[in-house]
């Protein structure tokens, strides 16, 4: 959703909303839309601000709530079957050799290669992993799986 951009010259929030109506038009009434997103409210999007560096993906325009994932499908005439937040970042967002990268399955991999690996990123995602694993807002992935209802009419509003 946040790489569909049209460049620093268009705000993100009129974009978005385009790019879902044009969605909206190819489904047909049922299809399904599988929607993934970086979490501006991930743990480690907030670490990173409190340090005083940009939060954001550098490959996004704009980063967003659940709750503003949310209003923007609804309000594209989509119909909300499921919405989470994924772990897999929160296990996948590490230093290891590929064939281990492509294990990890578990807090247990994790673990496994920080012991092989102890770089800072690996530490840091296993002390952080309890958290977001208790805490799901605080994980970097939110999963949106909606279907289509309605067909929409966009509405420009321009916002500053």
């Amino acid at each position: 959703m946040c790489s569909l951009h049209g460049g620093f010259g268009a705000p993100a929030l009129l974009l978005v909303p385009s790019v879902l109506e044009k969605i909206n038009r190819a489904l047909k009434i049922k299809g399904y839309l599988i929607l993934t997103t970086p979490n501006i409210a991930s743990l480690f999007r907030r670490l990173k601000l409190l340090l005083g560096k940009q939060p954001i993906y550098r490959h996004h325009v704009r980063e967003y709530t659940m709750e503003e994932v949310l209003e923007l499908i609804k309000g594209a005439g989509f119909n909300v079957v499921e919405s989470y937040y994924s772990h897999i970042n929160d296990l996948t967002y590490i230093d290891a050799d590929p064939e281990d990268y492509l294990r990890v399955k578990s807090y247990k991999d994790l673990i496994r290669i920080t012991a092989k690996r102890p770089t800072k990123v690996n530490i840091l995602r296993i002390l952080a992993y309890p958290l977001v694993k208790l805490k799901p807002s605080l994980r970097q992935s939110i999963i949106i799986v909606t279907t289509k209802v309605k067909e929409t009419k966009l509405k420009t509003v321009e916002r500053w």
